[in-house]
């Protein structure tokens, strides 16, 4: 968990806090005394959740029939997890 979230600390930072983002400021325990501002825990928890969802769905089979390319999912769930925020 260390990591990902030295790597969300490390990201541009986001605009205003959300009311998430200023919620986890009293709320961090989880992150065992990591440094981070509040809005790199947001982004670490939305890019562990989505992650895992993606993962979770396509090793269960679920996209299955779908007709469409789960590793374009998850590039693109990465792209947006990544992409600067204004």
């Amino acid at each position: 968990m260390t990591t990902l979230l030295d790597a969300c600390a490390s990201l541009p930072r986001a605009g205003a806090t959300t009311s998430f983002g200023s919620h986890l400021e009293d709320h961090r325990g989880w992150a065992a005394g990591h440094p981070a501002p509040p809005g790199a825990l947001h982004r670490f928890l939305t890019f562990w959740t989505r992650v895992h969802g993606v993962l979770s769905l396509e090793l269960a089979g679920h996209f299955t029939g779908m007709d469409f390319d789960p590793a374009l999912l998850f590039a693109a769930e990465l792209d947006e997890l990544l992409a600067p925020r204004p």
